[in-house]
């Protein structure tokens, strides 16, 4: 079955250490499997593609852009790449637009046939007095520029261009110029309503595309954990998005984390999602991809990923099967630690060591290690708890309830809060921003902060004051 979007795949496109080469290649070797035939590659933080855009890639840099085009063809994936020149260009200076054009032609040289022009993240007002004085608008020097581009490229080469205004359903002055006036082929990139928008609509995008005379391409920020989400880790399911959508958007590509092996649950769930959105299952998609990926420790692996799908798009989710028998065990005023949560959280316990003695994938492996740490960490921290309530529960004296408090505190201060996020996080923005024009921003009505959302701190917390109420001062 073919898909109905035109364009499907993913947009190294976070702040943070630029993904290795070796795991490049695996991820065009991935979108090929899952039907994808997509990747820009946009790392913010490659110097030679934003700060310093002006000088040009080494030669074995090139080599290496040459492999990945070569080898992304015979998998019928397109590898583009993007330059982000917003923050210094001079878009009157002809010598930096030259310069931009012959950067491009070196990627279409390597048989490059998808190109980005990147001005996201930038400011939002035109810099330079000849700028200002040439062009008037920064939307007419975006346009001038993305013009310059596509003569430059010719019509072999699929240009995009990511607005400065890229967030949002409002219309604003820039990109009702943009619109206007950009060559109806440029296709122009929009990330929903927000920047991590939990829910992406097809009215929404039907909405941007009127206002661009044009299908936008969604950049959608799944599962990226750049910038304040550098605590989590999304193993999230990909859900949210309208099976309509195919009639509104050119094309979905997903902004990964860092962590290139462990981007691929919410990835190859959206692929799931691409191929046949009408049919698709969301948590179908999600088991079957952490089966996939943990290869050698399946089980485990699973266990470890449920404590790690809490997303803008999944907010109520800090382990499911956890949670519920969690609250399963809580009776009103009474509490019984059942035989299912014991299981539960030794097997949450277990999970790190099942997964270095057994998961195939070694770099998989080094990408979770700060998680794995933080959840057996988290999963003690509940143990701890548990062992206390069912002291508490239980029929021994007021003296037997008190050390275990002070034994439950002293495991506690052994298994300090970890810096990583599992079970939820303590506290984390998501960067909900809109409206990024003519000099102003503001925050979305979707959530932004996060705070106090970690299960392992409510059933901490929950235990504490059971205690408490147990052998606390006599009134």
């Amino acid at each position: 079955m073919s898909s109905p979007f035109r364009h499907r795949g993913i947009v190294e496109g976070f702040y943070g250490r630029p993904w290795a080469h070796a795991d490049r290649l695996w991820w065009i070797e991935q979108l090929g499997r899952l039907g994808m035939n997509t990747y820009v590659i946009a790392p913010k933080d490659d110097p030679l593609q934003r700060e310093r855009w002006r000088e040009p890639y080494p030669a074995e840099q090139l080599a290496r852009f040459a492999e990945l085009v070569a080898r992304g063809s015979e998998a019928g994936v397109a590898v583009g790449f993007a330059l982000s020149p917003g923050l210094s260009i001079r878009y009157a200076d002809r010598g930096d637009v030259e310069t931009l054009l012959g950067k491009l032609r070196a990627f279409a040289a390597l048989g490059s046939r998808c190109l980005a022009l990147c001005v996201d993240d930038v400011p939002t007002e035109l810099a330079h007095t000849q700028d200002r004085a040439t062009f008037g608008s920064l939307a007419a020097a975006h346009v001038a520029l993305a013009h310059e581009a596509r003569r430059a490229l010719g019509p072999e080469v699929l240009l995009w261009l990511v607005p400065t205004d890229y967030s949002g359903n409002d219309a604003s002055p820039y990109l009702e110029e943009l619109g206007a006036q950009l060559d109806p082929g440029i296709e122009v990139g929009w990330t929903g309503r927000t920047t991590v928008p939990p829910s992406v609509g097809a009215a929404e995008a039907a909405a941007r595309a009127a206002l661009l005379h044009r299908k936008p391409l969604l950049w959608d920020n799944v599962p990226v954990t750049d910038g304040p989400m550098r605590t989590m880790l999304h193993l999230v399911p990909y859900c949210g998005r309208e099976g309509s959508l195919a009639e509104q958007l050119s094309g979905v590509l997903l902004n990964p984390m860092q962590h290139a092996r462990a981007s691929y649950v919410a990835i190859a769930g959206a692929a799931a999602f691409l191929r046949d959105p009408e049919r698709f299952d969301a948590e179908a998609a999600w088991r079957d991809a952490v089966r996939t990926l943990g290869v050698g420790a399946e089980h485990a692996f699973e266990t470890f990923a449920l404590a790690h799908r809490f997303s803008p798009l999944t907010p109520d989710d800090r382990d499911p099967a956890l949670e519920a028998a969690w609250h399963a065990s809580r009776r009103g005023r009474s509490f019984s630690v059942t035989n299912e949560l014991r299981a539960l959280i030794e097997a949450r316990i277990a999970a790190g060591d099942a997964l270095r003695s057994g998961l195939e994938d070694r770099r998989l492996l080094a990408e979770l290690e700060p998680w794995l740490a933080g959840h057996e960490r988290e999963s003690r921290r509940i143990a701890a708890a548990l062992d206390l309530l069912e002291t508490l529960a239980g029929a021994g004296d007021s003296l037997a309830k008190s050390l275990a408090w002070i034994r439950c505190e002293g495991r506690l201060t052994r298994n300090a809060p970890a810096a990583t996020t599992s079970y939820g996080p303590r506290r984390v923005l998501y960067p909900q921003l809109v409206g990024l024009a003519a000099g102003s921003a503001h925050f979305g009505d979707d959530p932004a902060l996060f705070q106090d959302r970690c299960l392992a701190d409510e059933i901490v917390d929950f235990a504490a004051a059971r205690a408490q109420d147990a052998v606390g001062p006599r009134r």
